[in-house]
């Protein structure tokens, strides 16, 4: 039989963090203030809001719901009022 699951990430993320079970390095995350990433990759999916992926030597990749970015590296997340995102984080 086929599994489905209805998963409303923006109400899951209310709590500030939500681990998806499962998915080893998968959450989806509410954020409302900046928060900073060692070195590592990771995937973004922005929910809502609106968020600035800071990257060394002043870039920044400007994301709006819809919107992803892979990041490889030290960076920061840093969101425009409040922001929900699904972020990846693989082990190795």
């Amino acid at each position: 039989m086929t599994r489905a699951v209805r998963l409303p990430l923006a109400q899951l993320a209310a709590g500030g963090r939500f681990e998806l079970p499962g998915w080893p390095g998968l959450e989806v995350r509410r954020l409302t203030a900046a928060q900073t990433h060692g070195e590592g990759r990771a995937l973004y999916l922005l929910v809502a809001g609106e968020l600035l992926v800071d990257l060394p030597d002043g870039r920044y990749l400007h994301l709006r719901p819809g919107e992803a970015a892979e990041v490889d590296g030290a960076h920061a997340l840093s969101p425009i009022e409040e922001a929900v995102v699904l972020a990846w984080k693989p082990s190795s």
